[in-house]
């Protein structure tokens, strides 16, 4: 459950920081049978704007864009799903969690 929280605190940091608009939606759902956990959260931007990643190692003067790259290394899965133009999902999942 750490990895859950700790992934879905940078979703929600990443959609609090750059999205448009006053709401985001967080959704947290997990699968017993097997024993996934799925995060996601929505915000009312349909992209991911420039520099929403590390681009390899990241140094230990950066002060941000590490978030997707805890995604890539942590997550078994995860991805961007757009709504049209009302905005995008940011989702992952954790497989065995």
């Amino acid at each position: 459950m750490d990895t859950a929280a700790l992934l879905l605190t940078e979703v929600v940091a990443n959609a609090v920081r750059h999205a448009d608009g006053a709401v985001i939606e967080v959704a947290l759902a997990r699968d017993p049978a097997l024993g996934a956990i799925t995060g996601a959260v929505f915000d009312g931007t349909t992209d991911m704007g420039s520099g929403t990643r590390s681009g390899g190692a990241p140094s230990d003067e950066m002060e941000s864009g590490r978030g997707l790259d805890l995604l890539e290394a942590l997550a078994a899965s995860w991805g961007v799903a757009t709504v049209g133009d009302r905005g995008k999902w940011v989702w992952f999942r954790l497989a065995g969690a």
